[in-house]
C-alpha cells in the first residue's frame, strides 16, 4: 500500500501551474518581441497648416481649418439635419461639432492611378472617423466621385467635413472638445503621414 502525503499533492499542483504559467509567459513575450521586430510602430510625420506632404504622385496641403458647432451645417446645407433624435427632432446643435478641412491636392506626375478619398480619415487620440459623405458631396460642388481621376499638374481643392456629437465622447472629454487637435491621416504604414488641424 502506497502512502501519499496531502502536502505533496498540493505542492505538485503549484509547481505544475507555475511551469505552465512560465511557458505561456515566455510564448507571449516572444510573440510580442517578434511582432515588434517584424512590424515596428510607424514613424509619425505631422504637417501643419500650409505645409505640403508629398505622397507618391500627389501633394497634399492643408489650406484652411474651421471648427464650429452644428449650426454651420444649416448655413452650408439648408434643411439638412446632422443628427435626428429618436422622436424625429433635430439633435441640439450646441451638442454637435463640425470640422471643415480644406485640402489642396495636386497631381505631380502622370500615371494610371486614381486617388481614393475613402482612404483619408480623421483622428484625435483614441477617437477616429471618416469624413461625412452627405456633407462632403453637398459642399464640394462638382465632386461626383470619391475616386479622383486627375491629370499631371492638376489641382483640386476638397473640403473634408468631420462631424461628431457629445455622445461620441466621455463627458470630461467633451468639455475639452474645443481645445482638442484633430489629424487628417493620409497614410498609416510604414510611415504615418498626417495633417494637423489645430484648435
Amino acid at each position: 500500500m502506497k502512502i501519499q502525503h496531502k502536502n505533496s499533492t498540493g505542492r505538485g499542483k503549484i509547481v505544475a501551474a507555475l511551469v505552465i504559467y512560465g511557458v505561456v509567459l515566455i510564448g507571449v513575450a516572444s510573440r510580442f518581441i517578434f511582432l515588434n521586430t517584424e512590424y515596428p510602430s510607424p514613424q509619425i510625420k505631422t504637417y501643419s497648416l500650409g505645409e505640403t506632404i508629398c505622397l507618391g504622385n500627389y501633394n497634399f496641403t492643408l489650406k484652411e481649418w474651421k471648427w464650429q458647432d452644428g449650426e454651420i451645417v444649416h448655413e452650408l446645407l439648408p434643411g439638412y439635419h446632422l443628427i435626428n433624435t429618436f422622436n424625429g427632432k433635430e439633435y441640439p446643435v450646441e451638442k454637435e461639432r463640425v470640422g471643415l478641412a480644406t485640402v489642396i491636392i495636386e497631381k505631380t506626375h502622370e500615371d494610371d492611378t486614381y486617388l481614393d478619398l475613402t482612404d483619408i480619415t480623421f483622428e484625435s487620440g483614441a477617437w477616429g472617423n471618416q469624413w461625412d459623405q452627405d456633407i462632403m458631396f453637398g459642399i464640394n460642388k462638382g465632386l461626383d466621385s470619391l475616386l479622383l481621376d486627375m491629370k499631371e499638374g492638376e489641382c483640386r481643392e476638397i473640403i473634408f467635413p468631420i462631424t461628431m456629437a457629445d455622445f461620441h465622447f466621455a463627458e470630461s472629454d467633451w468639455r475639452e472638445i474645443d481645445r482638442r487637435d484633430f489629424y487628417i491621416v493620409l497614410e498609416y504604414y510604414p510611415v504615418k503621414y498626417q495633417l494637423l488641424c489645430e484648435n
